[in-house]
């Protein structure tokens, strides 16, 4: 009787304990579809992870300078490992882990299965991209087999990795009845649409090992281009993540795994009004040299003072007025250099009267400090156009943009395309500016008149490969990694070189080589829990984790100006 009794006890105690610990309000499995929408919108909705890409990535690129990270960071070529990982940490722990665990359940559901594991490799070729050879075959897998110090691929295995699964995926794509029902981009759970994407992202990648693997590069883009299925084509066909209008909800998003906000819109927007993205006077200089239309719709100069923090409400634009203010004598509009912060090299802020807005508000609003604290000066260094911050934005993927782009370098090597190098860069030019017009509010849409003038003016010119890039950079601006990547690939445009601009005292140096890095480090934490992997992974390298060590598919060194000399001869 006693021992009936204590089992008994027993077993209502293992039930209770059970159901106490069990929380009711989180399901027992989740829906492979789920997890699509959810590692769909990580790519570009993880504000933790775009700190990387704030500090690093758009600075590397030189699209930013002048804020405070990324003049700390990338500006200061200072190698900081938690800026440095998001990246690696983010994806792996949330979408790879999540995108393994869907494919490995969706053998019945092979539209859906296709769509998951085309996003792996999209994630795998960022993360190569960033890091170089990582883990990838066996990435995801614990909880599967059990494998959690999985080994790290080189790139160049990866990039097989990921030609193998894009070309397999669109081949699989449209043989089951399943829907697409997780899709949150524009490719709306199309399988015919995510075959075209698939096929797309083939000539992206072929052309990222042209330099190092020539003829597999012209094999794998030729074979893509003659797919079923066929490319991304035309704007209709553009490939982006769509994310919601909602409230910036910052690093409190991230936490909570909420990422339908656009957070690279959030993170360049800033976290406070000292805090917007700088337009770096690289990118303005160029823009400017060319006469570019896009020059003010992409940089602005704004009264930030009051503007809000979870919106893109209360900015003052005062470009015009600033513009004004140069043309008759004033210092003008001051894009900082890679390696400053805005108050370096210190600029001359206009008086009140000089700019009609700024005195207008300070006079109705003597308490809201718009002509204190420094900001006038602020105020005339360019910044991102807020028509690039909102919630909102699209999180792209590919475009029919990069895809002239693409196909106007295969064309200028003899590889068999349709149509002409020069044909396809004023195409991808085309492209480019209606992308403006079509996905993002600025302040006025770029009118054929002025795309045709500009083509006009620039043409593709004895050397195809740096005008085709150059515009491909431009592009790029709102899909950073890729900017830096093809940058990196194509080695075009110049960059300003950083050796030969003042060293501030402002931020830490702990690196003696000032040039621009090609690849971030690994996690340090990769050296304590997945040792002999992450030993064999630096052995490759060299045998240090050196930041300033190309990639596999990086075989040239990257074509760096004196920007002091380059911003003079615009003047």
């Amino acid at each position: 009787m006693l021992l009936t009794l204590v089992v008994g006890l027993s077993s209502c105690s293992d039930s209770y304990l059970e159901d106490v610990n069990t929380d009711d309000s989180k399901a027992e499995t989740i829906a492979p579809n789920a997890q699509l929408t959810t590692t769909l919108l990580q790519t570009y909705g993880d504000f933790s992870l775009m700190d990387t890409y704030r500090s690093y990535i758009t600075g590397f690129t030189q699209y930013y300078a002048g804020g405070w990270n990324v003049s700390n960071y990338a500006g200061a070529v200072y190698p900081k490992d938690s800026e440095m990982t998001y990246p690696w940490n983010r994806y792996y722990q949330i979408s790879i882990k999540n995108l393994v665990d869907a494919i490995h359940r969706t053998g019945d559901m092979p539209n859906t299965n296709a769509a998951l594991r085309i996003h792996r490799a999209y994630m795998m070729a960022v993360l190569s991209d960033i890091y170089g050879d990582i883990p990838c075959t066996e990435a995801g897998m614990s909880f599967i087999d059990g494998n959690a110090t999985p080994k790290y691929d080189t790139q160049e295995e990866v990039y097989d990795f990921i030609f193998s699964e894009l070309k397999a995926c669109a081949e699989q794509l449209g043989t089951g009845t399943d829907a697409i029902a997780g899709d949150v981009t524009s490719l709306g759970g199309d399988p015919e649409a995510w075959k075209r994407y698939a096929n797309t992202l083939r000539l992206r990648y072929a052309m990222r090992i042209s330099d190092v693997a020539p003829e597999r590069a012209r094999t794998e883009f030729e074979s893509a281009l003659n797919a079923d299925g066929g490319i991304i084509s035309s704007a209709d066909e553009d490939a982006y993540i769509k994310y919601i209008d909602a409230p910036f909800t910052l690093y409190d998003g991230a936490s909570d795994l909420d990422f339908r906000a656009n957070a690279l819109s959030e993170m360049i927007y800033g976290q406070d009004p000292q805090s917007p993205s700088f337009v770096c006077s690289t990118l303005f200089n160029y823009m400017k040299k060319m006469h570019d239309p896009r020059l003010y719709r992409i940089a602005r100069c704004y009264i930030h003072t009051t503007r809000s923090q979870t919106d893109t409400s209360g900015n003052f634009d005062v470009t015009d007025e600033v513009l004004a203010w140069g043309e008759r004598g004033g210092e003008g509009i001051v894009p900082c250099n890679v390696g400053d912060a805005w108050w370096s090299e210190w600029v001359s802020a206009p008086a009140n009267s000089d700019i009609p807005t700024l005195d207008s508000l300070a006079t109705l609003y003597p308490d809201k400090g718009y002509d204190k604290n420094n900001y006038p000066a602020r105020m005339i260094r360019p910044t991102i156009a807020v028509a690039f911050c909102n919630a909102d934005c699209p999180g792209i993927l590919i475009t029919s943009a990069e895809v002239e782009f693409l196909l106007a370098e295969a064309a200028s090597k003899g590889w068999n395309v349709q149509g002409d190098a020069e044909s396809h860069y004023k195409a991808g030019i085309r492209a480019s500016m209606q992308m403006l017009n079509n996905y993002y509010d600025i302040v006025s849409k770029i009118s054929d008149e002025e795309i045709e003038e500009y083509i006009e003016e620039n043409p593709l010119g004895d050397n195809p490969r740096e005008s085709i890039n150059t515009q491909a950079w431009i592009l790029h601006l709102t899909n950073p990694n890729e900017g830096w990547a093809n940058l990196r690939r194509s080695d075009y445009p110049a960059l300003a070189d950083r050796t030969l601009l003042p060293v501030r005292g402002d931020f830490p140096h702990e690196d003696p080589n000032m040039q621009t890095p090609v690849r971030l480090r690994y996690p340090l934490l990769e050296g304590r829990y997945n040792i002999v992997n992450y030993e064999e992974a630096v052995d490759r390298l060299g045998g240090t984790d050196d930041w300033h060590t190309r990639v596999w598919w990086d075989v040239n060194e990257q074509h760096f100006m004196d920007i002091e000399k380059f911003s003079e001869s615009i003047e």
